[in-house]
């Protein structure tokens, strides 16, 4: 009956998740340890808060390091991968890509620079910390990547246009690296997380954040909005066997939020009175049914 039960124990397992002191991150490696993975927690300013994480996870009767990274700079991850076979875990058999920074402009005001950085990290510096991982994978029989993608490259986000881009080029290389590493038992899939409520969000919206919650919360399928340990939840089964035939997908994990987006529009725009919902539309006053060329006056119920 052993053989029946989903293959998610990560006992022996090291794993490297970057942009790891906070957040997604930060939540993905307190649960691959507690699965039972040996984790490395990277940071690239946040040395304080990810010695927090590592503490945690010590804790809890898990191995973590903590290793400094600057994921757009592959002088900084040649160093990391350095250290991992040298004086670290000495192996890699998964690789959660999490790291992500842009700036939040519309694109017509994106400078070069902003381009290059954003790009430097998710595609660059993706591209090559898998280039590392692979060798280290393939020593101990195969691996898992992870890129963590985002929400905006499937729903339209303000501001969000450069990071989405290069997050949709992300999505496309885990296809390609599925095709080109499947051979040595190495797969790779993304996740695209829907807007999870947390520090990183609290920051960014200010004091819209609890507007935004209860929105959230309210409209919803799940009646609920995500936390980072929930997404977390969903990398963490990406990295174990049992999900290996998810292999070359982005696994949407909104919780149906996507679909359902369009129609909570519409439903809402419904409820509203008619010149109300002609305002919104930029129309004028509706004519009265009766003074409609080719419309029937109502007829009252009998």
């Amino acid at each position: 009956m052993d053989d029946l039960l989903p293959s998610v124990d990560l006992a022996g397992r090291i794993a490297l998740v970057t942009g790891s002191s906070r957040g997604l991150g930060a939540a993905t490696a307190q649960r691959l340890a507690a699965m039972g993975a040996e984790v490395v927690i990277t940071y690239r300013r946040q040395a304080e808060a990810a010695a927090e994480v590592a503490a945690a996870i010590a804790a809890d009767g898990g191995r973590a390091h903590v290793q400094p990274l600057d994921a757009g700079e592959v002088g900084s991850i040649d160093a990391l991968f350095d250290w991992i076979e040298a004086d670290g875990p000495g192996g890699l058999d998964i690789l959660v890509a999490n790291a992500a920074a842009t700036s939040l402009k519309p694109l017509l005001e994106q400078a070069p620079h902003n381009v290059e950085r954003t790009f430097a990290i998710t595609v660059t510096g993706f591209l090559h910390a898998v280039q590392r991982s692979v060798p280290l994978m393939e020593a101990r029989g195969g691996g898992r990547i992870v890129a963590v993608s985002g929400i905006d490259t499937v729903s339209w986000a303000p501001a969000h246009g450069l990071l989405a881009a290069a997050k949709a080029s992300m999505e496309m290389m885990v296809t390609y690296l599925t095709i080109e590493l499947g051979k040595h038992n190495i797969t790779a899939v993304g996740v695209n997380p829907d807007a999870f409520f947390g520090d990183s969000l609290k920051l960014m919206l200010g004091d819209h954040y609890d507007v935004m919650l209860g929105i959230h919360e309210r409209s919803h399928p799940l009646r609920t909005a995500a936390t980072p340990e929930d997404i977390a939840e969903v990398v963490a089964l990406l990295c174990t066997d049992a999900a290996r035939w998810l292999s070359g997908h982005t696994v949407m994990a909104d919780g149906a939020a996507s679909f359902a987006a369009r129609g909570n529009l519409i439903g809402t725009t419904a409820k509203l009175p008619m010149d109300e919902q002609r305002r919104q539309a930029g129309l004028g006053p509706a004519e009265p049914a009766a003074d409609r060329p080719g419309t029937a006056p109502s007829v009252p119920d009998l």
